[in-house]
């Protein structure tokens, strides 16, 4: 019998059964996807893919890993699905997606380029695209946080602290004896509480007592009132172990509130503008209590989950508002903080960004808000970066990202500190002539912006520091007796102080002698004429300048001209050239009985270019100038 004729029925049927037990695997994985089982169908599309290949699964499967946050696999997983001819434009940018949020810049662009090729007029991916462009931008002051892994962190998904009390809620899914929430194939999460000690260290973590942990989600609160007794929190939609679902068969989130007794919060309620077909989540409340903003799908958004605020009328909560479209895009804006009812941080996907979740800032102006302002590297990552809490100093808190590059399911909470990130001033007062360290001299900064000042007396050394702010402008004054005050102007604005955090400044002071001559530099007239030209004035404008800082001073301006010319001409001349420059003065504001006018001609040369003395054009130069010198001082104001 030949051989080969038995082993192709046989081999035949082995094709058949692997195809229809392949089958089954792609039927249950879609079954179980479809009931956003995500962690369970990832299992049954494997088992489907490693027997055939089934496009569709694949793509599914490359979805499952993006909505568990399995970014590595979900990078290689949507890397074949580019291969398939069923590949469609969306998926596309949710690759692009993925690649920026794994922070792979340049492939992500390409990506998001392909897409747009399509779908030219996606303004919102058009962003994303140019977001990469900006990393850099949000690297500038890397030096502004410091950041590290906070020790509340233990196995599973920690995120979004809260202050409570002497110490933080957060909310984690460490309870291993819960039920398996399918989504992620992780526990149900819970409300956890740790108190902090009087060394600032944080205690075990215990589930917050009363009705509030149950069977399902229990996610971000905000607290209020005397001692923090009144907690919002976020939780599925389920009242005393009955769930109540969607028309789409969706147990969403609601905003439920609870009041302390003793240790225990009860009196669980949920809040009137809950419904079963949108969900509310992610509260934070002002400080008095009355105002709550949170995020919410509810219909009639930008899209995705926006921010909304929603106030107490006469001690009920009223309608819900949409903080509109400066805030929320058309992706997901979530996890909101009121801080100190002034500044409102929130976590958006939308926005110009580094991937994924990035905080930003923003205040109200007017009926509207300032343009949202990412907080930069490193509390933000191309990761997700959300659930943040400040001190109330505003210089030190609590983030929640899954920053971990070697398990990206899991969110834990970072601590981080925003570092002074001002500039410092690093200034030295000498002596003009000597250069030797000048004592005693008093150094006053203005901020040109605020008008704020500070002033401090030199040492020794000649030494002094200021702190500076990023982008201002200020102005440095040096005064000491006997001296010229001098003005210096010193600015941050483009500065960057991860580069370089120091501004350096030598403040020249020269002393004043009486009937000392000073020569004006740059202080030119045209040929037989006196009028003040254009760039004299600049000169001029250095004396004016020296005068409004020296107020009590008198000086004489004096004139003086070479010897090519008849000597009355050039008395004459001189002395309308002083007169000019004077009343130029005056018109500037200085007091005429401060400074008289002196026209020497050709009567004080600095050299020996004399009548019939062949000279060098420089060496008349030299003589051609215009002085002043101190003739009365008095003490400094």
């Amino acid at each position: 019998m030949n051989t080969t004729t038995r082993i192709l029925p046989l081999a035949l049927t082995l094709m058949l059964l692997l195809s229809g037990c392949a089958s089954y695997h792609v039927r249950q994985g879609n079954r179980l996807y479809d009931q956003l089982a995500y962690n369970s169908a990832i299992v049954e599309y494997q088992k489907a893919l490693g027997k055939k290949s089934f496009p569709q699964a694949q793509i599914r499967l490359a979805e499952c890993y993006r909505q568990t946050n399995d970014l590595s696999r979900a990078e290689e997983a949507y890397a074949k699905v580019m291969e398939l001819s069923q590949a469609e434009p969306k998926h596309r940018l949710a690759y692009a997606q993925i690649l920026m949020r794994s922070g792979k810049y340049d492939q992500a662009k390409n990506y998001f380029e392909q897409y747009l090729g399509s779908n030219p007029t996606d303004a919102q991916a058009q962003k994303l695209r140019q977001s990469c462009d900006s990393i850099t931008q949000w690297k500038v002051d890397s030096a502004k946080y410091t950041v590290e892994a906070s020790k509340l962190n233990q196995a599973g998904s920690n995120f979004s602290p809260v202050w409570y009390r002497d110490g933080v809620v957060f909310v984690s899914d460490r309870n291993e004896k819960s039920k398996t929430y399918a989504w992620t194939g992780r526990p149900f999460l819970d409300l956890y509480y740790s108190k902090k000690d009087a060394q600032g260290n944080y205690g075990m973590a215990m589930p917050l007592q009363g009705d509030v942990n149950g069977l399902y989600h229990e996610g971000p609160a905000s607290f209020t009132g005397a001692g923090d007794s009144t907690m919002i929190f976020t939780r599925n939609n389920y009242m005393k172990k009955k769930v109540h679902k969607s028309e789409e068969d969706v147990v969403i989130l609601q905003l439920y509130q609870a009041t302390r007794s003793d240790t225990a919060f009860r009196k669980v309620e949920g809040l009137p503008f809950n419904s079963s077909e949108y969900s509310t989540g992610h509260p934070s409340l002002s400080q008095d209590g009355n105002t709550m903003y949170f995020a919410s799908d509810m219909p009639g958004g930008q899209g995705g989950t926006d921010i909304y605020v929603v106030k107490k009328e006469n001690g009920a909560w009223g309608k819900p508002q949409n903080l509109g479209a400066k805030v929320n895009t058309p992706y997901n804006e979530m996890f909101p903080l009121w801080f100190k009812d002034s500044v409102l941080y929130f976590s958006s996907e939308g926005h110009y960004g580094m991937g994924g979740l990035d905080v930003f800032w923003t205040q109200p102006q007017g009926t509207d808000w300032t343009e949202p302002r990412n907080m930069g590297y490193p509390l933000n990552t191309s990761y997700d970066d959300f659930g943040m809490a400040l001190n109330a100093e505003g210089n030190e808190g609590l983030i929640s990202s899954n920053r971990n590059s070697q398990n990206t399911r899991q969110d834990q909470i970072y601590s981080f500190t925003i570092n002074d990130l001002r500039f410092t001033l690093e200034g030295i007062a000498v002596e003009k002539q000597s250069q030797l360290p000048l004592e005693g001299v008093s150094v006053e900064l203005t901020n040109k912006k605020t008008g704020e000042k500070e002033r401090v007396i030199t040492g020794a050394d000649g030494k002094f520091f200021f702190k500076l702010n990023p982008n201002t402008d200020y102005t440095v004054v040096g005064s000491k007796d006997s001296y010229f005050t001098n003005t210096e102007p010193v600015s941050t604005v483009g500065k960057n102080r991860s580069e370089n955090m120091f501004v350096k400044l030598k403040l020249e002071l020269e002393q004043i002698i009486v009937n000392k001559p000073i020569v004006l530099e740059n202080i030119y007239y045209d040929l037989d004429k006196y009028d003040i030209r254009p760039d004299a004035a600049v000169g001029l404008d250095k004396l004016v300048a020296i005068m409004q800082d020296n107020p009590e001073i008198s000086i004489e301006l004096s004139s003086h001209t070479d010897s090519r010319a008849d000597d009355r001409y050039n008395m004459i001349l001189s002395q309308r050239r002083a007169e000019s420059a004077v009343n130029y003065i005056v018109s500037r504001g200085i007091d005429a009985s401060r400074i008289t006018a002196k026209g020497y001609g050709e009567t004080m040369l600095v050299n020996e270019c004399a009548n019939k003395v062949n000279c060098t054009e420089e060496q008349h130069q030299a003589n051609r100038r215009t002085e002043f010198k101190v003739t009365a001082m008095g003490k400094k104001l």
